[in-house]
């Protein structure tokens, strides 16, 4: 299962302070371009309020989500720390809120901390596990079973804090249409309509546009088998 991409929370206190005072807030309206594919690198970001999707499209237009990121969880370190062109376009999912911080003062940083590495090598470790569980998934299994491992996959990302205590809390619903789930899992949107009318009718979950809630999670993953 996956996991939060935040290596800025594994760091030291003292260390996490000093990377937030260095991160700036910027806002994205829905389906606005955080970043293009083949883009040069300026900042990594950590997602405030809202999300954020990841997509790729083939030269025919045909659109792929790849991942879609809640609250907290960090991105675009890749190209900060290889210098390379932006692999894929970030769009905003919503009203969404960034904290960037700079290539530069993530450099600066991470000389003065070398721990930051460590942290940030860990949270491209466990990207590289999940990419290759939904390459076996996309190359082996049929699509029910790929779209119940792909809500799984992002259940971890979906989060929400709570008002009264600020803390951190999991939660069972997502925020996603048919046109997302078919782009995440190569399918058409009326296939993923029938998977989604038959989860309801067998009570996994419920569904209303663009909202998923998963009323029995034990159910989707002997579905997944994860």
């Amino acid at each position: 299962m996956a996991t939060q991409t935040n290596w800025i929370a594994l760091l030291p206190q003292e260390i996490q302070d000093e990377v937030k005072a260095k991160c700036k807030l910027q806002t994205f309206k829905d389906g606005e371009y955080v970043y293009r594919k083949g883009d040069t690198c300026t900042h990594q970001y950590q997602v405030v309020s809202g999300s954020v999707r990841f997509r790729i499209i083939a030269d025919n237009g045909k659109e792929a989500t790849m991942m879609i990121y809640g609250p907290d969880n960090c991105f675009g370190y890749l190209s900060v720390i290889d210098k390379g062109e932006r692999p894929n376009d970030v769009v905003a999912v919503g009203d969404t809120t960034l904290a960037r911080l700079t290539a530069k003062d993530f450099d600066v940083l991470a000389e003065k901390y070398p721990i930051i590495y460590k942290y940030v090598i860990q949270n491209i470790s466990t990207r590289l596990r999940e990419i290759f569980h939904l390459y076996e998934y996309g190359l082996f299994f049929n699509l029910e079973r790929r779209l119940a491992n792909q809500i799984l996959l992002l259940l971890p990302f979906a989060l929400s804090k709570s008002h009264s205590d600020n803390q951190t809390t999991e939660t069972n619903k997502l925020d996603l249409t048919q046109e997302m789930l078919a782009s995440l899992v190569g399918a058409t949107r009326q296939a993923i309509n029938k998977l989604l009318k038959d989860w309801a009718d067998d009570s996994i979950i419920e569904y209303h546009y663009g909202k998923i809630q998963i009323l029995d999670i034990e159910k989707l993953k002997k579905i997944s088998r994860i």
